[in-house]
């Protein structure tokens, strides 16, 4: 029953022409029973694969919508389990494809400086990075954290003004861990730069500068990331090969801390599969070697979409950990000053409970392994209008407003180091 799906994306792997979403959209439901959700529940498990499901937000409890990528092929079927439990539906994007090339609209370009109101490839983005260096000579140092599944390099910048005695207190921020979500790097990117511009000029930031360093990773899958531009816009794995006739693992469901104990798959054709062991991924291994050996490492935020939530530790676990009561202060504090930028509203609160179950994530390891106390996953906008296919016109208010909020985090851990 697998074999049509597994040929398709077989085929999807060496075809010159990127996957287009003709007819597909992406559908609403809510759940309102039990025996609802346990109809989505089963239709999640056994029936993703089979028929090729696009989940963009999953079942998880009575009340709590699900979202969910159709294409001609399969949306009858999904309506008619809908109906089976009469659950109703709305289309909340009718027209994939048309998001899809507008994402990927450039616009006219009026000078070499690099726009951050589009979104960008990943030879640009790394142009970028690597150019920042000479731009501002002792304060950014370009780092490359490790090499690809597919041999690119994962770069990454270290923003730190001079030396001291002793290492000082860091802080990282990474984003595109998942593939598909641009928004992640590229609100990542406009904050990277804010950090830049502002130092020297902004009494805070340069404090802030001055008082710790600041590690900044805008495409941690970068094979991934790279396949979403030139195959297919909606992957959202690594792409190691080895697991049958799919290919990839979530990248955040890998990590060596209470790994495949809940919340993730291991079906290797799943989205959410976790990998035939932990740190089965060499991306994931390297970032984690990176971050362990600097342990003066002390605030972690891993960007992802969609959402709009602030979330700590633990994912794999509802129960609360020991420093949950600094951790949801600083959340409440950050999501606070985020509102104020442009009104968007944030939920907050441990990933378990805020949004799902999910292992082996690089918050819990972070946290649990090398004992960054103020660890985060972070969903950024939007809660479902565009989903993963966010206009490029909302990606300086993301930046602007995350921004603000990364301000409170950065003076959050300062004023309130690890003992």
């Amino acid at each position: 029953m697998l074999l049509p799906i597994l040929l398709f994306g077989v085929a999807a792997l060496t075809s010159a022409t990127p996957l287009r979403f003709d007819g597909s959209a992406v559908l609403k439901a809510t759940p309102a029973t039990e025996a609802q959700l346990t109809v989505l529940r089963d239709l999640r498990v056994n029936w993703s694969v089979a028929k090729g499901l696009d989940w963009w937000a999953g079942p998880t409890v009575v009340g709590q919508a699900v979202m969910l990528r159709v294409n001609p092929s399969n949306r009858a079927f999904v309506e008619d389990t809908f109906s089976s439990a009469s659950l109703p539906w709305t289309v909340m994007i009718a027209d994939v494809q048309a998001l899809v090339e507008q994402q990927q609209e450039r616009g006219p370009q009026t000078n070499d400086a690099f726009n951050f109101s589009v979104y960008h490839k990943l030879d640009e983005i790394n142009t970028w990075v690597l150019s920042l260096p000479k731009q501002y000579p002792g304060l950014v140092e370009s780092i490359q954290v490790g090499t690809s599944y597919e041999k690119r390099p994962i770069y990454a910048l270290k923003i730190s003004n001079g030396t001291a005695a002793q290492p000082k207190p860091a802080f990282w921020l990474d984003g595109g861990i998942h593939a598909r979500e641009w928004i992640t790097s590229a609100t990542v990117l406009y904050m990277l730069n804010e950090l830049l511009v502002q130092f020297g000029r902004d009494n805070q930031i340069t404090a802030l500068i001055n008082a710790m360093d600041i590690y900044v990773l805008p495409v941690f899958n970068v094979d991934g990331y790279d396949y979403t531009w030139t195959k297919d816009r909606m992957w959202r794995k690594t792409r190691s090969k080895g697991h049958g006739v799919c290919v990839g693992v979530d990248p955040n469901r890998n990590w060596d801390f209470h790994w495949a104990e809940g919340g993730t798959s291991g079906n290797p054709c799943d989205d959410e599969y976790e990998g035939p062991k932990a740190f089965s991924e060499i991306e994931v291994y390297s970032v984690a070697m990176y971050i362990k050996n600097h342990s003066n490492i002390n605030g972690y935020i891993n960007f992802h979409s969609f959402g709009q939530l602030w979330m700590s530790p633990w994912g794999y676990t509802a129960a609360k950990p020991k420093d949950f009561d600094t951790q949801n202060d600083l959340s409440a504090k950050a999501v606070a000053a985020l509102a104020t930028v442009h009104g968007t509203k944030y939920q907050y609160g441990p990933i378990y409970t805020t949004i799902y179950p999910a292992s082996g994530s690089s918050v819990d390891w972070t946290y649990g392994v090398v004992d960054t106390i103020y660890s985060y996953g972070v969903e950024l906008r939007d809660t479902g209008e565009y989903g993963f296919l966010l206009p490029a016109n909302e990606i300086v208010p993301s930046g602007e407003e995350t921004f603000a909020a990364l301000r409170v985090a950065l003076q959050y851990v300062r004023d309130h180091p690890r003992p």
